[in-house]
């Protein structure tokens, strides 16, 4: 199968907005859970590990950003320069999957080491 150029880099477009969304959210929960914030004891509570909690929230907030950022440059590139008609669809699984494994695997070896 085959994807025309044109919705592939609305795809790109929406994983950048996708990415950008998941960024504010988690860079949010970091600046609302600081030690100064009147709402940190709302969202912490009785947290076993917040600083932890807080970390990945932090390094999953920069993931996304990169994300948003490589997404949005690959909807410039197949919007504006690329010429070709059509392009395979297997590319897009294969974005979102590493996409997705970026995010699981950043999320299981930190686990891993705070054990």
């Amino acid at each position: 199968m085959f994807v025309t150029s044109i919705s592939f880099s609305y795809f790109f477009l929406g994983i950048a907005l996708i990415s950008l969304i998941i960024c504010i959210y988690h860079k949010a929960l970091v600046v609302k859970t600081s030690p100064d914030n009147k709402s940190r004891d709302k969202i912490i509570g009785n947290m076993k590990d917040p600083i932890t909690w807080r970390k990945r929230n932090n390094i999953i907030g920069n993931i996304s950003i990169f994300w948003c950022l490589l997404s949005l440059a690959l909807f410039i590139y197949f919007k504006y320069f690329f010429t070709a008609g059509l392009i395979s669809i297997y590319y897009v699984f294969i974005y979102i999957a590493v996409a997705a494994a970026s995010m699981f695997l950043i999320n299981m070896g930190k686990k891993k080491t705070a054990q």
